[in-house]
């Protein structure tokens, strides 16, 4: 079985070798204009995303109490999105909390009406 690709890798091959009218103009723009395109893509997202933003895997790994390999699951499957720089990994706090909203189930309390 392969293994699951990131969708920020399915993009980046999506954009750097699809022959689809769209992303020709987006390379060639993007060519033509190195200067435009980083502040106008690039930056805006740079900077309403500040470094606090930012949790490693041993902080992910303490706040959801789960393992490295759970961590690393959830990664391979797509579901939790990450950057890498180096050998080290990150994540978005706001993709974190998604995650946790999205998946909330609310359990009743068994006995509870015995505790009253």
């Amino acid at each position: 079985m392969s293994k699951p690709r990131i969708l920020a890798d399915i993009l980046k091959d999506y954009f750097q070798n699809s022959n689809e009218p769209f992303t020709v103009a987006f390379r060639k723009y993007a060519a033509e204009n190195p200067s435009e395109f980083s502040k106008q893509i690039l930056c805006p997202f740079a900077e309403q995303t500040l470094l606090s933003d930012w949790l490693d895997s041993q902080d992910v790994m303490q706040a959801l109490h789960i393992s490295p390999r759970t961590l690393q699951t959830l990664r391979s499957n797509g579901i939790l999105p990450y950057s890498r720089i180096g050998s080290k990994i990150y994540y978005l706090r706001r993709d974190i909390l998604k995650i946790l909203s999205d998946n909330y189930t609310m359990h009743k309390i068994k006995d509870y009406e015995r505790d009253k």
